[in-house]
C-alpha cells in the first residue's frame, strides 16, 4: 500500500482522505464500490464474523476476539477495531461484508428516521394522555444535558439556601409573616 499527499491507498486502490473524498463524484464512488474485491484477510474475517453471528455472537468485539484464534493458524494478527473501521470506509466493503449477515448490518438512514418517527409518535401519545414519563422524556429529548446540568446546579444551590434558611440559629425566619403579624 502506498501513500501520497492526498491520503493512503487501501486494498482496493481507492484514496482514503477527506480532501480526496471531496474530489470524488458520486458516480465514481458507485463505480469503485462495484469494483470492490476483498483481500484474503477481509474474506477470512467475514467468514469468522458469519460463524460468530450464527453462534449468536452479534457483537463486533466477539468477532475481533475470534479472529485472533483463526488468524493465528496463518501467522496473522487478529483483526483490530481500527483495521475493521478502515475497511468500512472502502466503497463497496459494507455491502459485501454484511450481505450474508444482514441482521447485524448498521442501520440505514431510512431506518433511523423511521425509528425517530415512531419514538416521537409514542412520545406524543404519552403526552396527550398526560403521562408523567412522557413529559420527562420530552424534557430529556428536547433540552438534553443542558436542563440536567442546570437542574443540578440549582438543586445544589437551593439545598444550601434552604438549609441556611431553616437553620436553628435563624429562629423563626422560616415562618412566613402574615398581614396580621406585620
Amino acid at each position: 500500500m502506498s501513500s501520497d499527499k492526498k491520503g493512503t491507498d487501501t486494498a482496493s486502490g481507492w484514496v482514503q482522505s477527506v480532501a480526496a473524498a471531496r474530489e470524488v463524484s458520486a458516480e465514481e464512488l458507485r463505480r469503485q464500490a462495484a469494483l470492490f474485491r476483498p483481500t484474503p484477510r477481509q474474506t477470512l474475517f467475514r467468514d469468522v464474523a458469519e460463524e460468530q453471528v450464527n453462534m449468536g455472537n452479534m457483537l463486533q468485539t466477539r468477532w475481533l476476539q475470534a479472529s485472533k484464534d483463526v488468524f493465528a493458524g496463518r501467522a496473522w494478527k487478529g483483526v483490530s477495531r481500527s483495521e475493521f473501521d478502515t475497511w468500512t470506509l472502502e466503497p463497496g466493503f459494507n455491502d459485501w461484508f454484511y450481505t450474508p449477515i444482514p441482521q447485524v448490518a448498521p442501520l440505514t438512514e431510512q431506518e433511523k428516521q423511521m425509528a425517530d418517527q415512531l419514538f416521537l409518535e409514542g412520545l406524543m401519545r404519552g403526552m396527550q394522555s398526560s403521562e408523567d414519563w412522557a413529559f420527562k422524556e420530552y424534557g430529556r429529548f428536547r433540552f438534553g444535558n443542558v436542563a440536567a446540568n442546570g437542574k443540578q446546579a440549582t438543586a445544589a444551590t437551593g439545598d444550601k439556601a434552604v438549609k441556611d434558611f431553616l437553620a436553628p440559629s435563624t429562629g423563626d425566619a422560616w415562618a412566613k409573616a402574615t398581614k396580621a403579624e406585620a
